[in-house]
């Protein structure tokens, strides 16, 4: 009786069990860089969202007179703010009078609209500024 031979090479099945597995691995890490990559472009989205904001706000009594109203405007084609600036009035519950104040508080929103393809984001910010009274014209 003649022996067989022991084969040192890999059988079909170990093979096919060996191939499906890099096919798990491989796909688990392709959803993994591919929800990686959405995470980067929409924290890329909010900063830019917000260094714009930032930049509006920083206008606000530089460059535009903090006073009562609505104003709108572009900063692109995709991005878009509205700006709304009312008093804000300090809730006080003393016994003095409170009539003649040095600084007057205002609230300032600003929504920014951002445009992603077909969609469209609003984000707001709110902030409060104090501003000094105009009481040149309370004179007359």
């Amino acid at each position: 009786m003649r022996r067989m031979k022991k084969s040192k090479g890999f059988t079909l099945l170990e093979i096919l069990v060996a191939f499906t597995m890099m096919a798990v691995i491989f796909a688990t890490l392709m959803e993994i860089i591919s929800g990686s990559t959405k995470n980067t472009q929409k924290a890329a989205r909010n900063t830019k969202t917000a260094l714009l904001a930032q930049s509006k706000m920083d206008e606000l009594g530089l460059f535009e007179k903090i006073e009562e109203g609505t104003s709108n405007g572009d900063f692109d084609d995709f991005n878009h703010w509205e700006l709304d600036i009312t008093p804000y009035d300090v809730p006080y519950e003393g016994d003095i009078s409170q009539e003649f104040t040095s600084v007057e508080l205002m609230e300032i929103t600003l929504v920014i609209i951002s445009e992603y393809g077909d969609q469209e984001v609003s984000t707001e910010f709110n902030t409060l500024r104090a501003t000094t009274p105009d009481y040149s014209q309370a004179r007359k």
